[in-house]
């Protein structure tokens, strides 16, 4: 009878730990054996090192421990439960699973020889948010592949089974059809992600392709924006990440000094610099590309009056630049053709222009109000005259290029000593060319005042020359 009720007792605990964990397995071959997968995740990622190259990387999940259980016909009055601990592949050093093993004799000792096996299964639970008391792990380079493919397989798999409320939309979504932003851990539904990133990169508004949660960014912390690479893991297409690419190194090149174009007409591409290389494939630029994504500070006074000038200084093969499109040598200070290292050139006078770039120029002089920060050109198509500039987001007034106070910014046009604003924040509301004939202030204003009065001359010239004949 006491056999029998051993027995009964062995069979009792396995199932009742089985309804508690149902991934438990019993094994009908083994009497009174069963085996459970346990989780691996620990709450702060586990630096694995990889040798012999000694790559380190963060790994938020493990493959799953195994625990396999046989309880003898002395358990549990006078013989603890039979364990065997193990991994696939191995990568718990065995120092670990011997202190594994060893628990359970230990809780089965405190337990005074009563079933333990729940508290034995819910410690190896605990312990592996600590992934067991390692601090690191040294695993040879054969099992790096395999490892990171189960981590991001896992984290995926996980993810997808949860529900979250997109910061967008406000709409609960299974985890499948949402994305964590890889930096910060906010998570937003693909469709809204999709469709504000598609947008601002058909705009041409890179600057603002980052996290959208309020949480990120403001005016003390410092702007990251999106890697090409995590784009495309979201996933939008490709040809728009690459657009996204293009644009984000046209805009640093532009903004840098050094930077000098093929003197080529039909061509006008920038010169090879390590700075900036080339754009081959969006799919490796990864974080590592977008870390000095900052606005350029345009306002702050340049060491020199202009990169020509700078340049005077540049001596021999440093004065060689060659196009990365039409492959043509030149040189950085003349724009001709490389002429080698002991011909002296003058630099190119920055005042001659070609007549397109001129049409431009005063087409930009006379239809643009500039950003006081920075000088950019703006150009109003519909709104109110209360502009942000897209470049380094100064608040301005668009009719006269007045700087305004981001908390107060329509004060400007309710103060009656700003006589030329005063009451005019909606003017020129259907856009600057639907009501040419307002009248503006600052730099605009005055060039307009300019083409009034050389209009006024050469009218009353006109008028006088027809009186003489």
């Amino acid at each position: 009878m006491a056999g029998l009720d051993t027995e009964d007792e062995r069979k009792e605990e396995l199932e009742t730990l089985q309804s508690i964990y149902p991934e438990l397995d019993l094994d009908p071959a083994i009497p009174f054996a069963a085996r459970i997968e346990l989780l691996v995740a620990p709450s702060t990622p586990l630096p694995v090192t990889f040798a012999p190259e000694q790559d380190v990387q963060r790994l938020a999940y493990l493959p799953s421990l195994r625990l396999d259980i046989v309880l003898p016909a002395e358990y549990p009055a006078e013989a603890p439960p039979s364990v065997d601990i193990s991994t696939t592949p191995s990568w718990l050093p065995a120092t670990a699973i011997d202190s594994l093993r060893g628990e359970a004799k230990a809780l089965w000792e405190e337990y005074g020889g009563g079933q333990m096996l729940f508290a034995y299964v819910s410690y190896l639970q605990e312990a592996a948010d600590t992934a067991y008391g390692l601090a690191e792990l040294t695993l040879p380079s054969s099992l790096k592949l395999g490892l990171l493919a189960y981590s991001a397989r896992m984290k995926r798999e996980l993810f997808d089974k949860e529900t979250f409320d997109c910061e967008v939309c406000i709409e609960p979504k299974k985890g499948s059809a949402c994305y964590r932003m890889q930096r910060c851990n906010h998570v937003f539904c693909i469709a809204c992600l999709q469709d504000y990133y598609t947008n601002c990169i058909k705009e041409g508004d890179v600057d603002n392709v980052k996290c959208m949660s309020t949480e990120c960014g403001g005016p003390k912390k410092k702007v990251r924006l999106i890697s090409p690479k995590e784009l495309l893991q979201i996933p939008l297409p490709r040809e728009t990440v690459e657009r996204y690419a293009k644009i984000k190194r046209k805009k640093k090149m532009e903004a840098d000094p050094a930077i000098v174009y093929c003197p080529r007409s039909w061509c006008q591409g920038a010169m090879r610099t390590a700075k900036y290389p080339k754009i081959t494939d969006v799919s490796q630029m990864d974080d590592s590309d977008s870390e000095a994504d900052e606005p350029v500070e345009a306002s702050q006074p340049q060491p020199s009056t202009g990169p020509e000038k700078r340049r005077i200084g540049v001596a021999g093969m440093d004065r060689l630049a060659v196009c990365e499109d039409c492959k043509l040598a030149f040189c950085q200070i003349c724009l001709a053709s490389w002429h080698g290292d002991f011909v002296r050139c003058e630099p190119r006078d920055s005042s001659q222009l070609t007549e397109d770039d001129q049409a431009s120029l005063n087409y930009i002089m006379r239809n643009c109000s500039p950003c006081p920060t920075c000088a950019v050109p703006c150009q109003k198509s519909y709104g109110c005259n209360h502009m942000t500039c897209f470049q380094c987001k100064t608040h301005f007034c668009y009719l006269c290029a007045a700087w305004l106070s981001p908390d107060h910014p329509y004060g400007h046009f309710n103060d009656p000593k700003n006589k030329g604003c005063f009451q005019r924040l909606m003017d020129l509301a259907e856009g600057d060319m639907a009501q040419g004939d307002v009248q503006f202030g600052g730099r605009r204003g005055a060039e307009q005042i300019a083409d009034f009065w050389e209009a006024e001359a050469m009218r009353i010239q006109m008028e006088l020359n027809e009186r003489d004949s």
